[in-house]
């Protein structure tokens, strides 16, 4: 037998992972408007964007800079080339395409470049703005990317106008070769320089290696002038590839592809905006929906009442949700309309209280609630209905001084009840107890407003009506105020034999509803269960769930014996 209990305790957690998933899936049904909002919200959002945006263009040149070799270095005896240099060399150049001094060349030859988002508005109303702006805003619109592995650079532009976007980008790389030509030369005389010094120790100065050396070293002089000239000349104009293959001569780097008038936008991407808007809806709107129930301490499930209460949850009760031209009232839905499934579920109570706790005596009962609106005279009205269509001859008595509302109920007058039999010390009280139109089922009303009612509830007077009553009825239960509100109810319930706790779903706080348990347990009264009241179960499908677990799964009987 010991080998069989870890299948069943495999059993019971596989059980309790399927309702925690119920539950989840039953939160997020409830809060679906939150996630439809959210869902709906980003999508706008993007497609708005997406279509409102200007579109941006992305023209691309690639270019390939060839490296020096490597150096010969000599490590512990072995010769091996150095890359070093070439590696530092080639990051170099990618700093130096992303540097201002090429974006300065390429905005003189643009002439007055215009950042797309001032473009197509009133000159009168754009703010002025400097010559080291429009160079920013220019150098924004550039992406440098190395071709991973390879010398191969791509210089990428972007904008709003294609034929611009290509021109910047075919300027960039003409920039490029310009700048990178001076400095070509630049060290191609330090290489001469260090030359001469190293002939001079063996020629003299007239010898002819030596003249030819700063011979070439004035031809470079003069080229340097000539770049330096082109370089920071103000007026200098770049002629895009014109240039550019007459530098690539003097210079290590080779113009691979041409940058051409792209022909579809880069940006926005629309349905890649759609997907992730969907995407991040969707998950923004759940997030809001755990949040938002996190925030919600009202009573929604019967595990909830259980799990925090310690206390059986006697039943579930839905809503009442009138059709269309009807007229029938709640607190009369099981007489009126018997065959509902409202109805169902009120004798579906009327058995599980029959069968609850076998030591607590259920003659008469006491039924209460934390605080207002939560369909404690609805569950009273309908539970002595259904009792009495048991067969059972039933008293529903008004104890709400407060609110009273069983006599309008009813169609009874208010003014004859419970005050005068016990404020005008009657033994007989059969005249103050009215027939209903409900079989075995009678009604006493509250009568006149007492100044005092807690303390004619808690009176001997009551005590022994109550022991009266019982003689006469084989059910008694009463209707009264929430025990938040006042004492009435706990002072009822230490006469009564048990107590029902009426909790609205959604509504009523978990807190509220322990604060009233807790003080009916200090009066020492006997608590028989809580009913989960006026239930939208459109607005939670796990309860479909909770209707089959509760009246399937766990009948009565085992309940009872977990209270």
């Amino acid at each position: 037998m010991k080998g069989d209990f870890p299948l069943e305790s495999n059993q019971y957690q596989e059980e309790a992972i399927e309702i925690d998933f119920r539950e989840i899936y039953a939160k997020l049904y409830k809060r679906r408007q939150t996630i439809f909002t959210a869902l709906f919200i980003c999508v706008a959002f993007s497609l708005l964007y997406s279509f409102i945006s200007k579109p941006v263009y992305r023209a691309t040149s690639r270019i390939m800079v060839e490296g020096k070799p490597p150096k010969i270095v000599k490590v512990e005896e072995v010769i091996m080339p150095d890359y070093t240099d070439r590696t530092n060399y080639y990051n170099s150049q990618i700093e130096v395409l992303k540097s201002h001094a090429v974006a300065n060349l390429v905005f003189q030859e643009l002439g007055n470049y215009e950042p797309s988002s001032r473009r197509g508005k009133p000159a009168d109303k754009l703010k002025e703005i400097t010559k080291e702006e429009r160079i920013n805003a220019l150098l924004k619109n550039i992406k440098i990317n190395p071709v991973r592995m390879t010398q191969i650079i791509e210089i990428n532009a972007e904008d709003t106008d294609p034929k611009l976007a290509q021109k910047i980008a075919n300027t960039w790389t003409s920039a490029y070769i310009l700048f990178s030509s001076a400095d070509q030369l630049i060290q191609r005389k330090s290489e001469l320089e260090t030359d001469i010094s190293q002939q001079i120790k063996y020629f003299k100065e007239k010898h002819p290696v030596i003249q030819g050396l700063r011979a070439e070293i004035e031809a470079i002089d003069a080229r340097i002038n000539n770049e330096k000239e082109k370089l920071f000349s103000a007026s200098a104009k770049l002629s895009g590839y014109t240039i550019a293959k007459d530098e690539t001569k003097i210079t290590n780097v080779k113009v691979l592809d041409e940058a051409q008038v792209p022909k579809f936008a880069v940006r926005p991407k629309k349905l890649l905006n759609l997907v992730l808007a969907l995407f991040l809806g969707l998950f923004a709107g759940i997030g809001l929906a755990f949040f938002f129930e996190n925030l919600d301490q009202s009573v929604k499930t019967p595990d909830e009442i259980e799990k925090n209460l310690n206390q059986p949850c006697l039943e579930i009760i839905s809503k009442y949700t009138p059709k269309a031209g009807e007229k029938i009232i709640p607190e009369l839905i099981t007489f009126d309309d018997p065959k509902s499934a409202l109805a169902e579920r009120y004798r579906n109570l009327r058995t599980n209280i029959s069968f609850s706790n076998p030591d607590i005596n259920k003659q008469c009962l006491i039924i209460t609630s934390s605080g207002p609106e939560e369909g404690k005279t609805t569950v009273a009205a309908n539970l002595a209905i259904v009792f009495a269509q048991a067969g059972e001859k039933v008293l529903l008595i008004d104890a709400d001084f407060r609110k009273p509302k069983l006599h309008s109920i009813f169609g009874i007058s208010r003014t004859d009840g419970i005050t005068e039999i016990l404020a005008n010390n009657k033994d007989e009280f059969s005249q103050h107890i009215h027939s209903t139109k409900v079989p075995n089922l009678d009604l006493m009303v509250c009568g006149s407003i007492p100044p005092n009612p807690s303390e004619l509830l808690g009176s001997k007077k009551m005590e022994g009506l109550i022991e009266k009553l019982r003689q006469s009825y084989s059910r008694i239960i009463f209707d009264t105020p929430p025990v938040l509100a006042v004492t009435d109810a706990l002072i009822l319930s230490k006469k009564a034999d048990a107590t029902l706790i009426i909790a609205k779903a959604d509504q009523t706080p978990l807190k509220a509803l322990q604060r009233t348990t807790n003080l009916i347990l200090s009066v020492e009264a006997k608590l028989l269960g809580i009913i989960l009241n006026m239930v939208i179960v459109e607005k939670h499908t796990g309860y479909h769930y909770y209707y089959h677990y509760y009246h399937y799964g766990h009948p009565p009987e085992k309940k009872t014996a977990k209270s």
